[in-house]
C-alpha cells in the first residue's frame, strides 16, 4: 500500500475510533447518570425516613444519636457533589453525539459519576442504625419521689393508704378524690401513697404516675406545662392550648398511668388538658385531692373517700412528735395535752401548734399558748400565716357572700355545740339570710341547700346528733378571726355571751345589734334593762340557759323575728309578747311554762309555734291557736296539754277546732289521749305536708322513731286497735305507722279489715313494738285484696308472739311488693325471716337486720334463685343461736355488697356457690372464731371470699360514758359577731 493510501486509511481509523470513543463514552455516560440518579433516589429515600423518625423523636424528647448526625452529614455533603453531576449529565444527554465535543471532559464526568454512585451506594448500606434516637434529657421514671413527712406507723393513715391501692387496682374506679378540710392531710396521705406506688405490684398496670399541684389560682396551660415535663415532652410556650393538647394527648394515649391532680378547687376539663377520656381512658386513672365535694361531683369522680381529723391518740403522737421529749415532762404533760386538744385533730394545727412548742422547758410558756388558744387568739405568729390564712382561703372560695354570713353565723354558737339545722335556718331567715317573703317549706328548702354548701366545703360538719351540725373548733377559731379582720371599722351587730353567771345590766353603744346569743349559761336571771336601746335585734336565743322568766322590757324588741327558749329547762313564766307583732318563730320546747303568756294570739305573723315537751303546759286560752293565722308549723308533740277534751266559751281553753281553722297550716305534731271526741278528718291530713300524731293514753314520751322531712307519721301506744274508732282518717293518710304495746289484733291486715280500709296503700314504713297479741303481720284469713302494696321499710321489735310474716293463703300479687328493709329485734317465736311464699312478693328488697331472734333457723327458706333477690344489698345477722342457713347456694348474688354475722355459733355454711358469683361483694364481717369454722365447697371460693373478710371485735358491755362539754367564757367585739374573754 502506498504511503497516501496508508495515511487515508489511518486517518479513518482515527476518526472512526473518535467517533466510536465519543458515542461510546456519551452511552456510558448516561448509564451512569441514571445509575447515580437511582441510587441517589433511595439515598434520599432513606434520609428523609431517619429524619421523620428523628422529628417524632424529638416530639418526645429525644435526638438522633451522634452516629446518625454524622451520617445525614454526609448525605447532606454528598449531595451537594452529586446534583451538579446530575444536571451536567443531563446537558450533555441533550445535547447528543457530536464530533466536536471533547471526549476527554465527558471522560472525566463518567468517572467521577462511578466514583459518587460508589459512595452513594456505600451511605446506603451503612444507614442501618441499631438506634436512630436517644433521650434527650435523663430517662423518664415511672414514679418520681415527693417530698414530705412520712406516714410510717400512723395505723389509720396506712389503712386508708392500702384501701385507695385497692381502689387504683380494680377496672371500676377510674377516679378517685380523697377531700376533706385544709390542714387535714390530703396531701400528705398521697405523697404518700406515690412514693409507696414505686414498690408496688400496682405498677406492673401503670407505665407513669404524674403528679400534678393544681392550686387555687388553676393556670391550664402550667398544668400542661407539668404533664409535659413529666413526660420529657417539648411543648411552646406560645402554642394555643389546644395544640398543646394534642401533643400530650398523643403521648398519654401510648401510655398505662396514673395523673395524680393535688389541691384542686374547681372543675377541670380534662379534655382541654389533653388527657385521653371516654373510650380513651382505660389506660388513665386520675386521683385528687379537694377541699370540696362539689368538685368531686364536677369531676365525676367514681369513689370520693373524705378525710377526717386525727383521733385522739393518733393527735397526740403527731404533737409529741413535732413538739419533742418536752411533753413528757410532768408539768408540761397536762398542758401539753389541752393545747392537743385544742388542735381539734387538725394535723396542720397540731405539727405548727408542736414546731412553736418544741423543747420549751418553761411552764408559763404553755399555760400562755393554752390561753391564747383558747380565745381563738393566733397569738402565734405561725398559727395564723400556716393555719388560720390556709383554712380561710375555704371561706375566700364560698361562692356568695350570703353563704359568707351564714358561715359566720354559726361560729355565735358555743364550741363543740351541735346545732339543729331548724334552728340555724330560723335564724337565718330572721337575719334576712333567707328570703322570708316564701313559704316555709321553700324557705327551709334554701337552708337545707346553704347548709349543705358548707358541708361539701368542709367548713360545717355533722353535728353528735342526726339533724344537727357543728363548726370544728379550729374552723369556728378561723370564722372569729375573720369576724375580727372584717369588723375593725363598723358598729357591732351581732354578740355571743356564753358560759356567763350573771347578767350584763345593758348592752350600751350597741343600737346596731340584731342578733343577741346568750346560749347555755347557767344565768337564772335577765337584767330588766338588758333589751332597752335593742330595737333592732331580729334573732334572741337564750336556748338551754338556766332563766326562770324575762323581763318586761323584751316588748322593746319591736323588730323580733326569732324568740328561742328551747330547753330552757327552769323557765316558768313569760311576759306578755303581744307587742312582738313581727315575731315569726317562737320556740318554748323544754320549758316549765304552764301557760302561754298574755298576747300570744296577736301574733299574726307568726309562722313557727314550738312547743314540743312542755309537759307542765296545762292552759291555752281560748282564741290563742285561732289568732295565729299565718301559722304554717305547730309542734306540741309530747305535750301536757289536752286537746282531747270538749271545749266550750264557758272553758275558757282552746279546743283542738281552732287548729282546725288555721289556712297556712302544714306541719303539726301533737298527742292526743283519744281520737273518740276529735275527728281527724282525712281531707285536713291531706291538706298537712307533714305530721305526727301520737294517740297515747296518759304518756307524754316521744316515739322511738322521729318524723322524717315531708312524713305523714302515727303513732299509736297503749291502745286497743280493735276497739277504738276514729281512726280511719289517719290510717288512711299515714305515711309511717307506729304500734307500740298495743292491742286486740293478731295481725296487721285486721287493721284493713276491722277500719274498713282498702289496702293501707300509704303506708311506707312500719314499726311494730311489744304488741304481744301479733302473731303474723299479714294473715290470709278474709283477705281477699292486695296489703301494704306500697311498704318499703317494715320493722319488727319484741313481738313475743310473732311466728310468721304471711300466714294463710295470702293474695300474691300486690303484697309487700315495694319492700326494700327487714328488720327484725327480739322476735322470740319466728324460726324463718322470708318464707318462699313471702319471697315470691319482695322483688325489691335491699336490706335484711336480724338480731336476738333464738329459735331463728332460716333467713330465706325455699329453694332461692338469683330471680328472687335482684337488688338484695346488705345481710346482717346478729345473735341468732339456733341459725343453720341463710339461704340455699346461689350460683350468683346480684346485688350482694355487705355480709355481716355476729354470734351465730351454728352458721357453718354460707350461700355462695361459686367465685364468680361474688363479684358484687365488697366484705364479710365477722368475729375471727366464727370465720375459721366456715366451710366453703372449694379452695378458690374460700380464697375470693377471704379478700374481702374483715373481722369484728367482740362486742364488750360498759358503761355509758356522759362528757359533760365546758363552753369557755368567750367575748370580743367586731362589726359581725362579738365575743365576751
Amino acid at each position: 500500500m502506498d504511503p497516501l493510501s496508508s495515511v487515508i486509511v489511518e486517518t479513518g481509523r482515527c476518526v472512526f475510533a473518535f467517533l466510536f470513543t465519543g458515542v461510546a463514552t456519551l452511552l456510558k455516560l448516561r448509564h451512569n447518570t441514571d445509575c447515580l440518579r437511582k441510587e441517589f433516589e433511595k439515598l434520599e429515600d432513606r434520609k428523609n425516613g431517619i429524619e421523620e423518625d428523628v422529628r417524632l423523636a424529638e416530639t418526645e424528647g429525644k435526638c438522633a444519636t451522634e452516629q446518625v448526625k454524622g451520617w445525614l452529614r454526609k448525605v447532606e455533603e454528598i449531595g451537594r457533589e452529586v446534583q451538579p453531576l446530575l444536571e451536567k449529565g443531563d446537558r450533555i444527554a441533550v445535547q447528543g453525539c457530536n464530533p466536536c465535543w471533547n471526549v476527554f471532559p465527558r471522560y472525566r464526568l463518567c468517572r467521577r459519576m462511578a466514583k459518587r454512585r460508589l459512595e452513594v451506594k456505600q451511605l446506603i448500606n451503612s444507614c442501618n442504625f441499631d438506634n436512630v434516637v436517644t433521650d434527650k434529657k435523663s430517662p423518664v421514671r415511672a414514679v418520681e419521689k415527693q417530698q414530705g413527712p412520712s406516714l410510717a406507723g400512723q395505723r389509720e393513715a396506712e389503712e386508708m393508704i392500702y384501701k385507695l391501692m385497692e381502689l387504683l387496682k380494680g377496672g371500676e374506679n377510674n377516679r378517685i378524690a380523697v377531700w376533706g378540710m385544709g390542714g387535714v392531710g390530703k396531701t400528705t396521705l398521697v405523697r404518700n401513697l406515690n412514693n409507696e406506688l414505686e414498690s408496688s405490684s400496682l405498677m406492673e398496670s401503670i407505665d407513669i404516675v404524674i403528679w400534678i399541684t393544681v392550686s387555687k389560682d388553676f393556670d391550664l396551660k402550667k398544668v400542661q406545662s407539668q404533664i409535659a415535663k413529666r413526660l420529657n415532652l417539648e411543648l411552646g410556650a406560645n402554642d394555643a392550648i389546644e395544640e398543646r393538647a394534642k401533643m400530650l394527648l398523643k403521648r398519654l394515649m401510648k401510655k398505662r398511668f396514673l395523673l395524680i391532680l393535688d389541691d384542686v378547687w374547681e372543675q377541670i376539663d380534662l379534655d382541654i388538658v389533653g388527657i385521653p377520656q371516654s373510650d380513651d381512658q382505660a389506660n388513665c386513672k386520675i386521683l385528687l385531692t379537694t377541699r370540696s365535694l362539689d368538685v368531686c361531683r364536677a369531676m365525676m369522680t367514681d369513689k370520693q373517700i373524705k378525710l377526717d381529723v386525727l383521733k385522739e391518740a393518733a393527735a397526740w403522737n403527731l404533737f409529741a412528735q413535732n413538739a419533742g421529749d418536752v411533753v413528757e415532762v410532768p408539768g408540761i404533760n397536762p398542758l401539753a395535752r389541752a393545747v392537743t386538744r385544742e388542735c381539734g385533730g387538725l394535723p396542720l394545727a397540731l405539727k405548727t401548734a408542736g414546731k412553736s412548742m418544741r423543747n420549751k422547758r418553761r411552764i408559763e410558756l404553755w399555760k400562755h399558748t393554752l390561753h391564747h388558744l383558747r380565745r381563738s387568739d393566733p397569738h402565734i405568729k405561725h398559727i395564723e400565716d400556716e393555719v388560720y390564712h390556709r383554712l380561710k382561703l375555704s371561706y375566700d372560695s364560698l361562692p356568695s357572700k350570703t353563704l359568707q354570713s351564714c358561715f359566720l353565723f354559726c361560729s355565735l354558737y358555743p364550741e363543740n355545740y351541735s346545732i339543729r339545722t331548724n334552728e340555724l335556718i330560723q335564724c337565718w331567715i330572721a337575719k334576712s339570710l333567707i328570703n322570708e317573703h316564701q313559704p316555709l317549706e321553700e324557705c327551709f328548702n334554701d337552708g337545707i341547700a346553704l347548709i349543705e354548701t358548707l358541708k361539701d366545703s368542709c367548713l360545717l360538719e355533722e353535728g353528735e346528733y342526726a339533724g344537727t351540725v357543728k363548726l370544728h373548733d379550729v374552723v369556728r377559731d378561723v370564722a372569729k378571726w375573720i369576724s375580727t379582720k372584717q369588723g375593725s371599722e363598723e358598729p357591732c351587730t351581732s354578740i355571743s355571751l356564753t358560759n356567763i353567771t350573771k347578767s350584763p345590766k345593758q348592752f350600751s353603744g350597741f343600737s346596731e345589734l340584731n342578733v343577741l346569743f346568750l346560749v347555755a349559761n347557767p344565768i337564772n336571771k335577765i337584767h330588766d334593762n338588758l333589751f332597752l336601746g335593742l330595737g333592732k335585734v331580729r334573732v334572741l336565743n337564750l336556748s338551754q340557759s338556766h332563766i326562770v322568766s324575762l323581763p318586761a322590757s323584751i316588748s322593746q324588741l319591736c323588730e323580733l323575728r326569732a324568740l328561742l327558749l328551747r330547753d330552757c329547762c327552769y323557765l316558768e313564766k313569760l311576759p306578755s309578747l303581744g307587742s312582738l307583732y313581727k315575731l315569726q318563730v317562737m320556740d318554748l320546747s323544754g320549758t316549765r311554762l304552764r301557760e302561754l303568756p298574755n298576747g300570744v294570739s296577736k301574733l299574726n305573723k307568726l309562722r313557727e309555734l314550738h312547743l314540743s315537751r312542755t309537759h307542765h303546759l296545762e292552759t291555752i286560752e281560748a282564741g290563742t291557736i285561732s289568732g295565729l293565722q299565718s301559722l304554717e308549723l305547730l309542734d306540741m308533740s309530747c305535750s301536757a296539754y289536752k286537746w282531747d277534751t270538749r271545749c266550750n266559751a264557758e272553758d275558757g281553753r282552746a279546743s283542738f277546732n281552732e287548729i282546725l281553722t288555721l289556712e297556712q297550716l302544714s306541719i303539726v305534731k301533737l298527742r292526743l289521749d283519744k281520737v273518740d271526741s276529735i275527728v281527724l278528718d282525712a281531707t285536713w291530713l291531706t291538706k298537712l305536708r307533714e305530721f305526727n300524731i301520737q294517740i297515747s293514753a296518759g304518756s307524754y314520751d316521744s316515739n322511738h322513731l322521729a318524723t322524717q322531712h315531708d312524713e305523714k307519721r302515727a303513732i299509736l301506744r297503749g291502745i286497743d286497735l280493735m276497739g277504738i274508732k276514729g281512726l280511719n282518717g289517719l290510717l288512711t293518710t299515714a305515711s309511717a305507722l307506729d304500734l307500740v304495746i298495743c292491742g286486740g289484733i293478731s295481725a296487721i291486715s285486721e287493721l284493713s279489715v276491722s277500719h274498713r280500709l282498702s289496702s293501707l296503700k300509704s303506708l311506707k314504713s312500719l314499726s311494730v313494738s311489744k304488741c304481744d297479741c301479733i302473731t303474723s303481720l299479714i294473715s290470709g284469713d278474709n283477705i281477699t285484696r292486695m296489703i301494704l302494696p306500697n311498704l318499703e321499710h317494715l320493722s319488727l321489735n319484741r313481738l313475743e308472739n310473732l311466728g310468721e310474716i304471711l300466714g294463710g293463703m295470702v293474695p300474691r300479687k300486690g303484697c309487700l311488693r315495694w319492700l326494700k328493709t327487714i328488720e327484725v329485734v327480739d322476735c322470740k317465736k319466728l324460726k324463718t325471716l322470708v318464707s318462699f311464699a313471702l319471697l315470691q312478693q319482695v322483688k325489691h328488697l335491699e336490706e335484711i337486720k336480724v338480731k336476738n331472734c333464738r329459735k331463728m333457723k332460716y333467713i330465706m327458706s325455699g329453694e332461692v334463685s338469683a330471680e328472687m333477690i335482684p337488688k338484695l344489698r346488705v345481710i346482717e345477722l346478729s345473735d341468732l343461736a339456733m341459725l343453720k342457713s341463710i339461704c340455699s347456694r346461689l350460683p350468683a348474688w346480684p346485688a350482694l355488697e355487705t355480709l355481716e354475722v355476729r354470734n351465730c355459733p351454728m352458721l357453718a355454711k354460707l350461700p355462695f356457690a361459686t367465685s364468680n358469683g361474688i363479684a358484687t361483694l365488697k366484705e364479710i364481717r365477722g368475729e375471727l372464731q366464727w370465720w375459721n369454722r366456715v366451710v366453703c365447697t372449694n379452695d378458690k371460693i374460700r380464697y375470693s371470699l377471704q379478700q374481702r373478710f374483715q373481722p369484728l371485735q367482740p362486742l364488750q358491755c360498759s358503761d355509758i360514758d356522759v362528757t359533760w362539754v365546758r363552753y369557755q367564757h368567750i367575748h370580743f367585739i367586731n362589726t359581725q359577731y362579738s365575743y365576751e374573754l
